[in-house]
């Protein structure tokens, strides 16, 4: 997953793949068939292991809905600020195959449908709850914080300033209160 992660699927060569499963070539087509499926599961397995639990299951959690907002929001900044972030592997895919693979275009499309039908969840329970704005558009919201959210981790990736991360989290606050 690092290897997907850090370097993109086009950047990660077999070697560097065999070197980071421990596994041969052979061993490595044995199990994944090839690089291309290897991505697939890859990209399932980061879902799981990263997405859902630090933003899913987060605007899911039981409690203030605005609160789980508000967690996430933070975890935005606390991602862009780490030494070794490296964007979000789900947009860095889309960036990189979205056009070329539409087979695993429409992979990375599902795992974003995902991430916009939890920010739903959370705004419909926040709306209803009157923590944020009674006429709070919550689909078109939901995909401006999804669009949001992979355009910082893209250009966090080059723009490290936590002032700047910082104004684009408390823009989308202000989304919100509108």
């Amino acid at each position: 997953m690092s290897v997907f992660w850090r370097l993109g699927y086009d950047g990660a060569g077999i070697a560097e793949l065999e070197q980071a499963t421990g596994l041969g070539r052979q061993s490595l087509y044995g199990a994944f068939g090839d690089k291309r499926a290897l991505f697939g599961r890859v990209v399932d397995h980061y879902f799981e292991r990263v997405l859902r639990p630090a933003f899913i299951d987060v605007l899911d959690a039981p409690g203030s809905a605005r609160e789980n907002l508000e967690r996430v929001f933070k975890q935005w900044e606390a991602a862009a600020a780490a030494p070794d972030f490296n964007g979000c592997l789900v947009g860095n895919g889309v960036s990189e195959l979205g056009l070329k693979d539409a087979e695993l275009a429409g992979v990375l499309a599902h795992k974003l449908e995902l991430l916009e039908a939890a920010f739903v969840r959370a705004l419909t329970r926040a709306r209803r709850a009157g923590e944020v704005n009674a006429t709070l558009p919550v689909r078109a919201t939901a995909r401006s914080l999804l669009a949001t959210a992979q355009g910082l981790a893209v250009v966090a990736r080059v723009r490290r300033d936590p002032a700047f991360v910082r104004g684009v989290v408390d823009q989308s606050r202000r989304l919100l209160d509108l």
